[in-house]
């Protein structure tokens, strides 16, 4: 095990890498893009409920937010039934690069794995969440 951090180090690279190229087409960053999967998919949360869910903390969202509300990919607004709160909504360019994200994550995925059977994909993914669990449960925010 002395090399899992390396493992882990380059395949984060590479991944960057990857979705830096593909992403590049649609004004997007590898860091923005699952910002966008996220708001496409879970319509109308806060900026809290989206760091929870993307497991990022509350200053890389907040910096990350205006980004993709000034190139056109989200707006906020305010919720109505709790005015201090505002609500993140995708907009139409959002909805539109949603499905070739999709496409491009999943490009990469097959890629990484190509050589895997189903099996090996399933338990690969599983460890790689127990491996995130634990990270999260000794290395808290």
């Amino acid at each position: 095990m002395k090399n899992l951090s390396k493992y882990i180090s380059v395949a984060h690279r590479r991944a960057q890498m990857f979705y830096t190229e593909h992403l590049k087409k649609l004004e997007l960053s590898s860091g923005q893009y699952m910002f966008i999967v996220c708001i496409c998919e879970n319509v109308a949360q806060t900026q809290d409920e989206l760091s929870q869910r993307l497991i990022i903390d509350k200053g890389t969202v907040a910096k990350v937010l205006p980004q993709l509300e000034t190139n056109g990919f989200i707006t906020k607004v305010v919720n109505p039934e709790d005015r201090r709160e505002l609500k993140i909504y995708p907009t139409n360019k959002a909805l539109a690069v949603y499905p070739e994200i999709l496409e491009i994550r999943d490009a990469w995925h097959r890629k990484m794995t190509e050589n895997f059977s189903d099996l090996e994909r399933d338990v690969f993914e599983k460890l790689l969440e127990n491996v995130m669990e634990n990270a999260i449960e000794h290395c808290k925010d």
